[in-house]
């Protein structure tokens, strides 16, 4: 059995490797085509022939790109796996190929009009550009209603989509949760004195890093802290301390979590928050949004973590306040946080992935 996994361009820059936890994924997603039986194809890609100059450039230049590629080592694939953005024309050429291949698109964010509801207001008032292409939005809907099935990573992205399908479509989407590496995200020893709080986000925007900013303005806990990792931003006026990491080796940030105690990513747009997964395996404790409902899905009366409203300073600010004034409490949640995160490791995503392909591939080649 033969498979093309075609992940998109960053998953061959080395400095996305370099930098982004998640491109680990991509790795997990390839490891368990293997698994499943598949010998497994990646078309490769030259980072200069990528468009960089729009997201309709880069993901249209991509799939080209790959599409040309598949057309001149035409062989007898049973499966395509790739991102939707990236993924029609592939998809399309193979179909006119051989109509029994079996499509898979994965999906990590929430879908187009749920995203643009969350966003648009916020890069406006921000004086930055969104993408809200119409031509970006039906490659991206189009790929995923000619898709065989769908793979999202949490319920909150699969519900999303729902929405965005048309309804003899839903049916398509299957959910593999995201893991974390819980021997390389471990606690200190001890933690350090004070009370650090990491924020974590290539895109400040769409994490909420201004609603952070403005819930530490004025608070005045004894060793307050605030590190910020992942982006490069100007913070003035605060009244505590700030430390500004810039964008983060991935093969440093157990380290930098190891040297907080509390980790605030209040999300706009996530569908799943990797940090924060990988927060609790150090024994952060997290301060979120529902975006990042996956990593809460506890017996209540474990608590792990705080969801707080969108856009709430008050709420962020309230529960760090309640943190600080309750020591006793913050540890408990720390290793609450760090148990429920030892419950889910990496295999557990790449064993659902795997059952996915031989239950939906089941029949095939017997």
């Amino acid at each position: 059995m033969r498979a093309i996994f075609s992940p998109g361009p960053s998953y061959h820059d080395p400095r996305t490797r370099e930098y982004a936890g998640w491109v680990h994924i991509l790795d997990i997603y390839k490891e368990a085509l293997e698994e499943a039986g598949y010998e497994v194809d990646i078309p490769p890609v030259e980072l200069s022939d990528i468009d960089d100059r729009s997201t309709m450039g880069r993901t249209l230049s991509y799939d080209l790109w790959a599409s040309r590629w598949i057309a001149r080592h035409e062989m007898d694939w049973d499966l395509f796996l790739g991102p939707p953005g990236y993924s029609l024309m592939q998809m399309t050429l193979l179909k006119r190929m051989d109509p029994t291949i079996t499509t898979y698109l994965y999906v990590w964010n929430n879908a187009d009009w749920y995203r643009d509801q969350q966003l648009v207001p916020e890069y406006k008032a921000a004086g930055q550009h969104y993408d809200t292409s119409r031509s970006w939005r039906h490659v991206n809907l189009t790929a995923l209603e000619e898709a065989d099935y769908i793979i999202a990573c949490s319920r909150f992205v699969a519900d999303s989509h729902k929405k965005a399908l048309l309804s003899h479509h839903e049916h398509k989407i299957r959910i593999t949760p995201w893991g974390v590496d819980s021997e390389r995200f471990v606690p200190p020893a001890e933690r350090p004195p004070g009370l650090r709080v990491l924020f974590v986000g290539g895109d400040p925007i769409r994490k909420g890093l201004i609603y952070l900013y403005k819930a530490v303005h004025g608070l005045k806990i004894p060793g307050l802290e605030l590190w910020i990792a992942g982006c490069n931003v100007t913070c003035e006026g605060l009244d505590c301390r700030t430390r500004m990491l810039g964008p983060v080796p991935a093969k440093e940030m157990p380290e930098v979590m190891r040297q907080c105690h509390i980790i605030c990513i209040p999300t706009l747009e996530d569908g799943i928050a990797l940090a924060i997964q990988e927060g609790m395996a150090s024994g952060l404790v997290p301060i979120t949004t529902l975006e990042a409902a996956e990593p809460f899905l506890n017996p209540p009366q474990i608590n792990t973590g705080w969801h707080v409203s969108y856009r709430s300073s008050d709420d962020i600010r309230d529960t760090i306040q309640y943190l600080a004034d309750n020591p006793e409490l913050l540890t408990q949640c720390s290793q609450n946080a760090r148990m429920l995160a030892t419950m889910q490791p990496w295999s557990i995503t790449k064993d659902n992935l795997v059952e996915i392909i031989r239950q939906t591939q089941k029949g095939r080649y017997e």
